[in-house]
């Protein structure tokens, strides 16, 4: 079974991004793998940020139009819980990692859906928050953190 890999807003938003064709092409590729290899978890949160850049960054003007059957798309892969109990692993995630607020919760959501992986250029490539480990989509890709399960 491949191991499940949480998204954040970045990894979600640079297939939609024509300014950088090589974090295009890379966040695309990872998506992709992990939502074949039904591996890929977003939260709420992730889906509610994307969709708030969409609607006030220029760079993505052009996408308006189709970003809520975008969102809509990824919705299957919505699993993790933003609860109660998520912001209270978020302030402790907060204070123990000194990391931001927002960044906190993503990775209080990872953890509470048991997930090993995060992707995001973000935080600090290789770094691990409670189970879950940091990776940058631009470091490394999908086969070489997720192995022979990605490959097949």
């Amino acid at each position: 079974m491949t191991a499940a890999a949480f998204a954040d807003s970045t990894t979600l938003l640079y297939p939609l991004d024509n300014r950088d064709p090589h974090k295009k092409t890379r966040c695309a590729a990872w998506l992709k793998m992990l939502r074949e290899k039904d591996a890929l978890i977003l939260s709420p949160q992730v889906l509610n940020e994307s969709y708030w850049v969409v609607l006030r960054k220029p760079q993505f003007a052009g996408v308006r139009a189709m970003v809520r059957s975008y969102l809509t798309a990824h919705m299957p892969w919505t699993t993790a819980k933003l609860e109660a109990a998520t912001l209270t692993a978020a302030f402790e995630i907060e204070d123990r990692f000194q990391v931001r607020f927002w960044d906190a919760l993503l990775l209080a959501s990872a953890n509470a859906a048991e997930c090993q992986f995060f992707l995001s250029e973000d935080l600090n490539d290789g770094q691990t928050y409670g189970a879950v480990q940091v990776v940058n989509p631009f470091r490394h890709a999908p086969a070489d953190v997720l192995g022979a399960a990605a490959r097949s």
